[in-house]
């Protein structure tokens, strides 16, 4: 591994970190940084920050999974607590990548 790829994958976690966040505000961020994950997550094999990018793509799908239920359940139900748990999940998946991103420290785990 060498810096130069080193610090690729560091900016495209902290890329990805910042697309997942603003999701909140602008949707369509989630999914250009699920798409930039996807196109770039081989540059990122053999550096730590290849566990953020897989972390940052299961996190994504996970998520907009949860979103679509959310949505049924708010369509024919009319309830709104399971949208704001989906957003509470993701908040807590993109503050973990964020603490690991800023420890230097791979993700072990995928969910």
């Amino acid at each position: 591994m060498d810096s130069v790829e080193s610090s690729l994958a560091r900016r495209l976690a902290v890329l990805g970190l910042l697309l997942q966040a603003l999701h909140v505000l602008f949707g369509i961020t989630a999914i250009m940084g699920m798409f930039i994950n996807h196109m770039l997550i081989d540059k990122t094999k053999d550096t730590l920050y290849y566990s953020h990018i897989r972390w940052q793509l299961v996190t994504f799908w996970v998520s907009a999974a949860l979103y679509a239920l959310a949505f049924y359940a708010w369509l024919q139900l009319g309830l709104i607590w399971p949208a704001v748990l989906v957003l509470l999940f993701t908040v807590y998946r993109i503050g973990t990548g964020i603490y690991h991103y800023i420890i230097d420290e791979p993700i072990e785990r995928l969910i």
